[in-house]
């Protein structure tokens, strides 16, 4: 099921979405998609939202007749009546019925609740509530997973990125052996440089191959994510990111998130769980009133049945249960007290997040903007130190200083180029933003 299913996405998939190589090179919005529909804990949690509506149907079928067929048969070591006794029970009269040891029986039963203290409407009232909870732990999950997805897919773009910054590291290092080498033998440099260049060149070389495994392990990650099997195809991820958007300012966005947060939202609704629950316990106090009713037919060996009839109003009335009631109401009261409290710490938690997201936004754009102005002087810096150096005015050290220097400045541009996307979908999970249906239904 899940091969075709992958399948079907593939034929879906639009045409530039594979690569020159054959390989499907997937866009972030792509990628979220479909792991939207594939990721089986998703599934599983929107099996328990499926599973909520259906209690909530039990419930709500609590407060309706009940009408049940019954049928039996029973052997007496003295024969009984077929039916009560009726008129006046003398000789020859009609008042007495007939007997048997072997009956036979056959009644249908009819109870129709009228009062349970409250506790049918509170059972429905629980039950969706528990289908409420069901789906914003769902939503909470779709929301997790958008910004799992979102931060392993830049990390992959930032290590693509930092590998082809390695590769032109490694091909500037050898073009500099290169010339180095050819000072050797000229005479006008020393043997030490070359080595100094090697030394350099092989750890550069090293880097690269890090890098490659980093990514190895981040695709295997995102695939992971995505809910796919190693019979999905590999594929590669594209540059194409969301478009900016305007964010609210602070204070705004905080009462966003304690609006539309799914984890708030879900505590808060198990705060109201606990507190019908509560009450539905204080219902066990009150009488419970009943329609019942029965109609039967009896019958001996000749099979001859007679049939009765009853139907009657029915209350009941709790006098003493050995304390129960009062153990449950007394553990339903701190169980709320409890809820309380979490949801107050959410609620804590929710104001640190946003200050911390929106902190990470403004750091991610101020250090994107110093890496771009580094890379500009790190390069002019690359430039004159290997004038100097072919001029016979430089070092060699002074020349990998300067490749070492322009690879850091790449290197942190990249970085505070994708930390700025990673944290933006980090203030969107904060905020609760609703960008791919993640946020409930209030």
């Amino acid at each position: 099921m899940k091969k075709m299913a992958i399948l079907f996405w593939m034929i879906l998939l639009p045409a530039g979405a594979f690569a020159q190589g054959g390989a499907p090179s997937y866009s972030l919005v792509q990628v979220i998609e479909f792991a939207l529909k594939n990721e089986p804990r998703l599934i599983a949690l929107g099996k328990d939202v499926e599973a909520a509506s259906y209690g909530i149907k039990a419930a709500k079928g609590e407060r309706w007749p009940k009408i049940d067929l019954g049928a039996g048969v029973t052997r007496y070591r003295y024969a009984a009546p077929l039916r009560p006794i009726s008129g006046a029970p003398v000789a020859g009269g009609s008042g007495f019925p007939p007997f048997d040891k072997d009956v036979y029986n056959a009644e249908v039963t009819l109870k129709i609740p009228i009062y349970r203290g409250g506790r049918l409407v509170k059972n429905v009232e629980i039950a969706e509530i528990n289908r409420l909870i069901a789906e914003r732990s769902w939503h909470q999950e779709r929301q997790e997973l958008v910004f799992n997805l979102t931060s392993v897919y830049c990390k992959i773009l930032e290590l693509e990125a930092l590998l082809n910054a390695l590769g032109q590291n490694v091909r500037q290092l050898e073009e500099h052996r290169r010339g180095t080498e050819q000072f050797v033998k000229a005479g006008t440099a020393a043997q030490v440089d070359l080595m100094k260049t090697d030394v350099e060149l092989a750890h550069a070389r090293q880097q690269v191959l890090a890098t490659q495994n980093a990514i190895a392990a981040a695709q295997e990650l995102i695939r992971s994510l995505m809910g796919v099997d190693e019979t999905f195809p590999q594929f590669t991820v594209t540059a194409d990111l969301p478009p900016d958007k305007e964010y609210p300012g602070e204070d705004e966005g905080l009462k966003a998130a304690l609006r539309q947060r799914p984890d708030y939202l879900k505590v808060k609704a198990r705060t109201e769980l606990f507190q019908a629950r509560l009450d539905q316990v204080k219902g066990k106090r009150l009488p419970s009133v009943d329609v019942a009713g029965e109609y039967g037919e009896k019958g001996g060996d000749a099979f001859s049945f007679k049939e009765n009839w009853n139907i009657g109003l029915r209350l009941s009335y709790p006098l003493f249960d050995g304390g129960i009631t009062r153990a449950e109401i007394n553990r339903g009261t701190v169980e709320l007290e409890r809820s309380s409290e979490e949801l107050r710490a959410v609620r804590l938690l929710i104001v640190r997040e946003v200050k911390e997201a929106y902190l990470a936004v403004t750091d991610a754009e101020k250090r994107l903007s110093v890496a771009k102005e580094a890379i500009s002087l790190a390069e002019e810096n690359l430039r004159v130190e290997q004038l100097k150096y072919e001029t016979g005015a430089g070092t060699t050290r002074d020349v990998i200083d300067a490749q070492t220097a322009l690879l850091r400045a790449q290197t942190d541009r990249h970085q505070a180029s994708y930390d700025l996307v990673t944290a933006k979908a980090a203030l969107d999970k904060a905020l609760g933003s609703d960008i791919n249906g993640e946020v409930a239904s209030r």
